[in-house]
């Protein structure tokens, strides 16, 4: 994609609602969810700006690196849903949402193009899974990382269950799913869920500086490397994928979610009864 080709994309997602923001250096674009006002949440209308940016730049030849990030220093993004979104709306609608957010993970996921999560504040749920979409992964020092889903009566609904083991292993996947604990940055380092750890104050330009340098280098090595790893790693995600969509769609019509959420409107520990 030369510049008339960014422009494209730059007219294209003006015809959306506000809520992604878009720059390009040379070949480094340059994506930050712009609704610092709800903690960068992953609404339709982000889900939907990402979809078309993400079909432009399959047929990129110009562009080697999307990076993603959050507006502000404080959140990354606190995902798509929480109890009380949730009982604000239909079970279709909260199916319909995620299976969309999955297609966009999943498409964000099969880019040709080296995709770095800037992780630069704290992160919840599906904008976690939107994080382990991306090829690499770097935190800010004062990052906070929760998969709280099954403590409101669910499991992570947007690629976490069948993207993480292969980042953490089986064991510490579970652990960190079914806990539904908090992991600060150097834990995430540790256990190779962000390749490293910068300084608050320049941690933008440290992520930037990666981004440059892997623009740098061949293009056809990049994206060549890129595609012979993940056709590696290909083995039963498409399965996993599926599973997750199915299990995902009866659990919305559960006992346990309702009571999830019904439970946190009323400030209290949930009585799960696994039905």
């Amino acid at each position: 994609m030369n510049q008339s080709g960014y422009s494209k994309i730059i007219e294209g997602i003006s015809n959306f609602p506000e809520g992604v923001q878009l720059t390009r250096n040379q070949g480094v674009i340059l994506l930050t969810i712009d609704r610092e006002d709800d903690f960068n949440r992953i609404n339709w209308d982000v889900l939907k700006r990402m979809q078309f940016i993400i079909e432009q730049l399959k047929e990129d030849q110009s562009a080697n690196v999307l990076v993603i990030t959050g507006k502000g220093q404080n959140v990354f993004s606190f995902g798509l849903l929480n109890p009380k979104l949730r009982a604000e709306m239909s079970k279709d609608a909260v199916v319909q949402l995620v299976r969309f957010a999955n297609e966009v993970f999943n498409a964000l996921e099969s880019l040709p193009q080296i995709v770095i999560g800037a992780i630069n504040g704290k992160v919840i749920a599906g904008g976690f899974e939107l994080a382990l979409a991306c090829d690499l992964r770097y935190a800010s020092e004062a990052v906070l990382m929760q998969l709280p889903e099954a403590g409101w009566g669910g499991f992570p609904g947007a690629g976490a269950p069948f993207r993480l083991p292969t980042i953490v292993g089986a064991a510490r996947a579970l652990e960190i799913i079914c806990l539904g604990k908090e992991l600060d940055a150097t834990q995430m380092k540790a256990w190779g869920i962000v390749q490293d750890v910068f300084h608050t104050n320049d941690f933008h330009s440290q992520v930037m500086e990666i981004a440059k340098q892997i623009n740098e280098k061949g293009p056809l090595a990049i994206k060549g490397t890129k595609s012979i790893i993940r056709t590696r790693m290909q083995s039963g995600f498409t399965e996993a994928a599926e599973l997750s969509k199915v299990l995902r769609h009866s659990l919305e019509w559960s006992h346990d979610v309702d009571e999830g959420i019904k439970a946190h409107a009323e400030n209290r520990k949930p009585k799960f009864e696994g039905r």
